[in-house]
């Protein structure tokens, strides 16, 4: 496969080193989101066959840790399910810039063998509090509802709790470490209920309609379709966050993001790439929001 060069301004850089003979080598960390985190490893992959100047490292944790990293000058990139308020979270001179690369949603999931297809947000609401411990509450089979969560640091929890109004989370909710875990425990569990990024659904579990308007009548589900139209209403944008767009590895790598190449990635995943990229990625200088 020919080489391209995404990172145009590495060129630039070893013209004033024409005495060395390689080209620089620049390494780039990124860190954040679960539900970013399939399609981000393979974006990687695709950006590192195409060009030989930057390698880069990914790692997991949530959307919190990635912002962290960020503010702690452990990752170049972080990624995010969850916007972020940047100045509560960080300081009003953090000097870090925003941007979407990507539109999903969250699916709420259940075990199989349950007989609810549909849910309404006060059901949702009142099962993720634990004022609803039972699906026979809900006109299902006997058996105590068994809530799935994310751990403080996803920015799915972080979306899905605000969305629906859960002040606590019931004190029969079980912690698990990834969307992986999630639809695992589900699968295996015939009262288990959960909430997983689009990109992690599978046919092992069942997918949830949720309400289309605030009449709480029509129901929608979690579909490609019902994502573009908006009828799906837990529909949320996938953004990335950075500090320094001098560094070439990071000019380089959003450069490739607003690509065709990247495009296919991201929809290979069931995700629906940002339409307007020259406004939604942009590889120019960070706001200056300080005095």
């Amino acid at each position: 496969m020919k080489k391209i060069h995404y990172a145009s301004i590495i060129a630039l850089l070893s013209i004033a080193a024409c005495s060395q003979p390689e080209i620089n080598h620049y390494q780039l960390r990124i860190k954040g989101s679960e539900s970013m985190y399939e399609t981000f490893l393979e974006l990687k992959n695709d950006f590192e066959k195409r060009q030989d100047s930057i390698t880069i490292s990914i790692e997991g944790g949530g959307s919190r840790t990635g912002l962290m990293a960020i503010k702690n000058h452990e990752a170049e990139i972080g990624l995010s399910s969850f916007p972020f308020d940047l100045e509560k979270t960080l300081g009003s001179d953090h000097h870090v810039s925003e941007a979407v690369v990507a539109y999903d949603a969250i699916v709420v999931i259940t075990n199989q063998n349950n007989p609810i297809d549909s849910l309404s947000d006060e059901s949702l609401q009142k099962i993720y509090s634990g004022t609803v411990y039972d699906w026979n509450q809900l006109g299902g089979k006997p058996g105590l509802i068994l809530p799935i969560i994310r751990d403080e640091n996803s920015g799915t929890q972080q979306f899905f709790v605000e969305h629906f109004g859960v002040k606590q989370l019931a004190p029969t909710a079980k912690v698990a470490h990834d969307n992986a875990e999630i639809v695992a425990k589900v699968s295996s569990n015939p009262n288990g209920i959960g909430f997983i990024g689009f990109a992690y659904f599978t046919e092992s579990v069942h997918n949830m309609k949720l309400p289309s308007d605030s009449t709480q009548t029509q129901f929608e589900a979690p579909t490609h379709r019902n994502l573009e139209n908006g009828k799906y209403p837990l529909k949320r944008g996938l953004r990335i966050y950075y500090r320094d767009t001098n560094n070439p590895a990071i000019s380089g790598f959003l450069q490739y993001l607003k690509s065709k190449h990247a495009e296919g990635v991201i929809e290979s995943f069931g995700l629906i790439p940002v339409q307007d990229k020259s406004t939604e990625i942009s590889a120019g200088q960070p706001p200056q929001t300080g005095p």
